[in-house]
């Protein structure tokens, strides 16, 4: 294609390749579609959310109906991994030119090891405008509560891979409320076996399919909070 395509029309050519690779589990493919698409300015963050982020979903579709096994899942995580050694420095870059809107904690939850959807919403929050504090994996109630305590955010995210680690969100939510800090904090809660029915199950506000999903839901209640205080 020639590079006198506009960035709009080279972006509708490349993000589609980026997912179509992704699910394929080409690496080389996947990495190469990424620099292309930096080569004509397309940002970061497009790239991970209209690109990387619909291959891994794709992938993880495989996954559920039998097609691909737990070796092509974890490829699958190598790939958007490798991707994000490259893009995450714009990704920080792109999140330092937005004014902060707002503090968020938030974790994979204790016994789940997973954190490529975690990782992602952050990275997202951030390139939102939002003060991330990012506790990691495996992440104990004590931690959350703690973290809480210290950071007085706004929002709390909490994620789950594992259907075992799921409902631990509601001891998490529990000790919050025992420990006096859930008073207007907002819950939001993500991950496979998560649902909205599983949010209001374990107390939670909102559960958010993905980080483009999050991050809307994030930005809305902080409008929303900032309206109320003014009023």
């Amino acid at each position: 294609m020639s590079d006198e395509l506009s960035i709009s029309e080279q972006e509708k050519r490349i993000i589609p390749l980026i997912t179509n690779s992704v699910e394929k589990l080409d690496l080389d493919g996947t990495l190469s579609l990424v620099k292309e698409a930096l080569k004509f300015k397309i940002p970061a963050t497009k790239i991970v959310l209209n690109g990387l982020s619909p291959g891994m979903e794709k992938a993880g579709k495989l996954f559920e109906v039998g097609t691909y096994f737990l070796a092509e899942l974890v490829f699958s995580a190598h790939i958007m991994n490798s991707c994000m050694d490259i893009l995450r420095p714009l990704l920080v870059k792109e999140a330092s030119k937005v004014p902060v809107t707002g503090k968020v904690v938030i974790g994979t939850v204790e016994g789940d090891l997973h954190d490529i959807g975690k990782n992602l919403v952050t990275l997202m929050m951030r390139t939102g405008g939002f003060e991330v504090s990012d506790l990691g994996v495996d992440v104990s109630t004590e931690q959350f509560v703690e973290e809480v305590k210290k950071t007085k955010p706004d929002i709390l995210g909490m994620s789950s891979f594992l259907t075992t680690t799921a409902p631990y969100m509601e001891v998490i939510i529990d000790d919050l409320k025992k420990a006096g800090v859930l008073d207007g904090l907002y819950i939001m809660i993500g991950g496979p076996p998560t649902s909205q029915a599983h949010a209001d199950d374990v107390g939670a506000h909102i559960w958010c399919k993905d980080a483009i999903v999050a991050v809307e839901v994030a930005k809305n209640y902080m409008k929303n909070k900032k309206s109320k205080k003014n009023n």
